[in-house]
């Protein structure tokens, strides 16, 4: 509890940190939770609330959907366009804000500062644990029933229609050793990290962030590899070794950023 308290006040500080550095008033931020989440549990209202008060940023969790049963079966393409649409309508977002990812919840971070046609500018961008590079298995699930049920869905057809369209982790689930299979079939994943068609717009939007934040749990046994909280990945064709970000083809080639880059 103690080593937690110590990162949130950390966490705080950096954040903080970049809430005045562009303008007198504090600028808002906006929460997307994780798999299996939703803004109503506690802990994600409490950690909104503690960022708020600490910070002196008003904050808010933006929720797709119905929260836990949307974020693992709404595809992302669906889930950005709804968040894209929720922050236009936000007034008090008009002059910009900063995005704070939780896990799963960078995917529709990064699909917002890429794809939002329209809407108020990111400012800076705060990531706990993003799968931005990819996994190579659904986080979160066990041995019930329904997780057996997944792993065979993506053992058989992951790049399927029906599983990306049913699926929402099969998006950014990345197998290096079937790399066609899944720039033919992932629907969100390549699109973001600009790995089938280069798109300008994607990269100068991503490069447009004045602050990236990218925070690795250095014990984290969900995300696999989790190295891919900080862009990292497996080389192509390969399960053994693991490419730190500038080494990743994509990330060096077509997203490399010219914001201020931190990894924690």
């Amino acid at each position: 509890m103690a080593s937690f308290k110590y990162f949130l006040i950390v966490f705080t500080l950096v954040f903080g940190l970049f809430s005045i550095s562009r303008t007198a008033f504090s600028i808002p931020f906006v929460v997307f939770h994780g798999i299996s989440d939703s803004c109503r549990n506690k802990g994600i209202t409490q950690f909104t609330t503690l960022l708020s008060n600490w910070s002196g940023s008003p904050g808010y969790c933006i929720e797709i959907g119905n929260g836990v049963w949307d974020s693992w079966t709404m595809p992302f393409m669906k889930q950005t366009a709804i968040a894209c649409e929720k922050v236009k309508e936000m007034k008090e977002l008009s002059e910009g804000y900063n995005i704070i990812g939780l896990s799963q919840g960078n995917m529709v971070g990064r699909g917002l500062v890429e794809m939002c046609d329209g809407g108020p500018p990111v400012r800076n961008f705060i990531s706990l644990a993003g799968p931005h590079a990819g996994i190579t298995a659904v986080p979160l699930c066990g041995s019930a029933l329904v997780c057996i049920l997944v792993d065979f869905l993506i053992e058989l057809a992951v790049y399927s229609d029906y599983v990306q369209e049913h699926l929402a982790p099969s998006n950014y689930i990345r197998i290096t050793t079937d790399l066609d299979a899944y720039c033919k079939g992932c629907r969100f994943l390549p699109k973001i990290n600009n790995e089938m068609y280069k798109n300008s717009t994607y990269k100068a939007r991503f490069s447009s962030l004045e602050n990236l934040v990218l925070i690795k749990f250095e014990k984290d046994n969900i995300l696999v590899p989790r190295e891919t909280s900080w862009f990292g990945y497996y080389l192509d064709g390969s399960f053994d070794t693991i490419l730190p970000a500038r080494e990743v083809c994509f990330f060096c080639h077509h997203m490399v950023c010219w914001c201020t880059f931190y990894l924690v």
